[in-house]
């Protein structure tokens, strides 16, 4: 009864609607063909990132340089190492706390959506004129409904992990006024504005042309995401920072040298006030077509002490994503990963994949959203395969950056140290949740590289 109060929500027998999808979503639990493996897998994939936790803590209290570490960066100290091992010691030791406040509030969410949508949502939408039917309306009531769940579930984790974990190592920059207005622009523009751009289109495809819906949301849904990638650098990553060309001075003469030495067709080049939220630092290309850009951090500039060679190098490799067209190749494991999503929507026709998880009726928003629910199940081995794609993409930048001259060595090295890299993460980990190769591996990928080349001169 506590709850549609706090909606203000009083219709009558709204408590009743509550309780029985509350009722229903138990009770498919233990009967359905659909909630029950879902939750069996959330659990089993819980439990394997736990498995691997502790195989990492366990790594991470192994004190002194490794061998290996030691014999491919001969300049590691130490007392660095250790500081770099504290660092990782601590995420990780937080992520079993994060982890399981994850599930309980992933679940927690489950269920209120069909709450939310069987109660509250359904009597908002009658109260101003809707029937049962208006999907589309119930659907924006949902939302509206369960934003500040959807906000307010992953303040904790956000908090301790801005203002305690990273602030104890010096890395948080954020002000509670900063960090406030960023989680706000962030959940507005990509959780409500983005959502509802992507799902309100697809709903009306899957209402209006049935069987063959699948292949017509495909076809959306890569455009959208292409259509993102072209206009998030331009108007929604400078809702977040301050994006400028490069100050005058040596660093930007060696970057527009190296740029057009290069024959890259990108002409823009920014800085980013990165160090306005964090001391840790990047570098990225961003952007297709006419939006193309090069972006660096500032903190990138200051861990590398300002050195234009390091910082060519490391723009080098940035170049040579852009060169091998490895942004136009993600987007192509991106569309076949839609393409195997939207295909096996269409043969999820079963009435109980909406029952099941408490839902009332089936429709077509309702189709998708618990289908995309039980494809988040399968998204580890998506991300499993991905990462693997892009540590090849990596070594293949570092290469091109070898290529144009540069020895990416010292740079990788400096920045490992100033965001207190892991530099000996467990292989299990990092085979399933890094996107890069670890800087060991790419270090001697690199002198391995330089050896060849210096055979070959000779």
């Amino acid at each position: 009864a506590s709850f549609p109060s706090r909606w203000g929500l009083q219709p009558p027998a709204l408590s009743a609607l509550i309780a029985s999808a509350s009722g229903s979503l138990v009770a498919s639990a233990s009967t359905s063909s659909y909630l029950r493996p879902f939750l069996a897998a959330s659990l089993l994939y819980h439990g394997f990132e736990q498995y691997i936790r502790w195989r990492r803590r366990a790594r991470l209290a192994v004190k002194g340089v490794p061998e290996a570490v030691a014999a491919a960066m001969p300049e590691v100290d130490p007392a660095e190492y250790a500081r770099a091992q504290e660092y990782s010691a601590a995420k990780n030791n937080f992520g079993f706390v994060a982890d399981l406040y994850g599930l309980a509030t992933g679940l927690v969410h489950l269920w209120l959506q069909a709450a939310v949508w069987n109660g509250p949502a359904l009597s908002l939408v009658l109260r101003c004129g809707g029937t049962a039917s208006h999907e589309l309306a119930r659907a924006g009531a949902s939302m509206l409904l369960c934003a500040p769940w959807d906000l307010l579930s992953g303040v904790p984790v956000d908090l301790y992990r801005t203002f305690v974990l990273e602030e104890r190592f010096g890395f948080n920059k954020h002000t509670w006024l900063s960090w406030l207005g960023d989680s706000l622009k962030h959940f507005v523009v990509e959780e409500l504005l983005m959502g509802s751009l992507m799902m309100a289109p697809l709903v009306l495809l899957v209402r209006s042309l049935g069987p063959s819906s699948w292949l017509y949301g495909f076809g959306f849904t890569s455009l959208f995401v292409l259509l993102l990638n072209v206009v998030y650098p331009v108007w929604i990553a400078p809702l977040f920072n301050t994006f400028a060309p490069l100050p005058e001075g040596d660093v930007r003469d060696g970057v527009e040298a190296l740029v057009k030495s290069s024959g890259i067709n990108c002409s823009r080049i920014f800085q980013v006030d990165g160090s306005r939220q964090s001391a840790h630092s990047n570098a990225y290309v961003a952007g297709f077509f006419g939006s193309k850009r090069i972006v660096i951090y500032d903190t990138l500039i200051t861990h590398l002490d300002g050195d234009v060679e390091d910082i060519c190098a490391v723009v080098a490799h940035e170049i040579g994503h852009a060169q091998l067209h490895h942004n136009y190749a993600l987007l192509g494991v991106s569309t076949a990963q839609l393409f195997v999503m939207f295909r096996l929507f269409g043969v999820c026709t079963d009435p109980r994949l909406v029952t099941d998880f408490g839902f009332d009726a089936p429709c077509a928003y309702l189709s998708l959203l618990t289908f995309f629910t039980l494809w988040s199940v399968a998204m580890p081995l998506v991300s499993f395969g991905l990462n693997a794609f892009t540590r090849q993409l990596e070594y293949q930048a570092d290469a091109y950056s070898v290529r144009l001259g540069f020895d990416i060595r010292k740079a990788l090295a400096k920045i490992s140290k100033t965001n207190l890299s892991d530099l000996n993460p467990d292989p299990l980990d990092s085979l399933f949740h890094h996107s890069h190769p670890t800087t060991v591996q790419r270090v001697l990928a690199v002198k391995q590289l330089l050896d060849t080349c210096e055979r070959k001169a000779l």
